[in-house]
């Protein structure tokens, strides 16, 4: 990872670890997560509705369905870029996604790579788990890939996504960049060097031949809120090298 995003993940941990109750009722007031244990729960900033658990087990954030039927390149993207593609919309700047798995302990790894030959994305390999409350009252959850189906066999992706922690650096001027705060990618179904979190397997952006749709049998209706709860799969620490 860029020493920018690493400095900024021990910032969170440590100054943002974590925000004093007077900052966190200062939040906005009418989201907040569908969690068992609320109040374990520590904000990461102080308006945006992303949160750590206090013993850094799990990353939860608060999103909206945006897509239950048609094309389908993104999981999640950024609220306000790429919903017509995305199941989900969060409304949190993609950086904070970043260091919030960085305060629970997942490794980055690399996003795709398509030269000189195809490398597909690598990195720790992360769950989320996706909860809503049914017509019914009753809260549901389900694994993020259960909401995901092959186009051709209709089955559930069963793959956990991998933190490959999108692109960093420095533009002509200088000046540092966080790519998916660029284009708004976070969650990828197919392979997109932007994104936070991605398949780790080729999986094409070609519209005339995109192997996943959403599957709207286990999708709320749009608009519905949900939260989205991330951890890391394993939790071994990666092998030095």
């Amino acid at each position: 990872m860029s020493r920018n995003l690493f400095i900024f993940g021990l910032f969170v941990m440590a100054a943002a670890a974590f925000l004093p109750a007077e900052q966190q009722r200062s939040a906005t007031a009418d989201i907040s997560p569908l969690y068992d244990t609320p109040e374990t729960l520590k904000r990461l900033d102080p308006v945006e509705p992303i949160w750590v658990t206090a013993d850094r087990d799990a990353l939860v954030v608060v999103g909206k369905i945006t897509l239950r039927e048609g094309l389908l390149e993104f999981f999640a993207c950024r609220t306000g870029s790429k919903e017509y593609e995305s199941i989900i919309a969060i409304d949190v700047k993609p950086y904070l996604i970043h260091a919030g798995l960085l305060v629970i302990g997942a490794h980055k790894g690399h996003p795709v790579r398509y030269d000189p030959e195809f490398v597909p994305p690598s990195g720790e390999k992360i769950q989320i788990q996706v909860r809503w409350n049914g017509e019914d009252g009753q809260v549901r959850e389900l694994p993020a890939g259960e909401l995901v189906r092959n186009s051709e066999t209709g089955e559930p992706l069963s793959s956990p996504w991998v933190f490959t922690g999108s692109i960093s650096g420095k533009d002509q001027k200088g000046n540092p960049y966080y790519m998916a705060n660029i284009t708004g990618e976070l969650i990828g179904i197919s392979n997109f060097a932007a994104t936070i979190l991605d398949v780790p397997f080729e999986s094409t952006s070609d519209n005339e031949n995109l192997a996943f749709e959403p599957n709207p049998d286990n999708i709320p209706p749009l608009g519905t809120e949900v939260t989205l709860v991330f951890r890391r799969a394993e939790k071994e620490e990666p092998e030095e090298e």
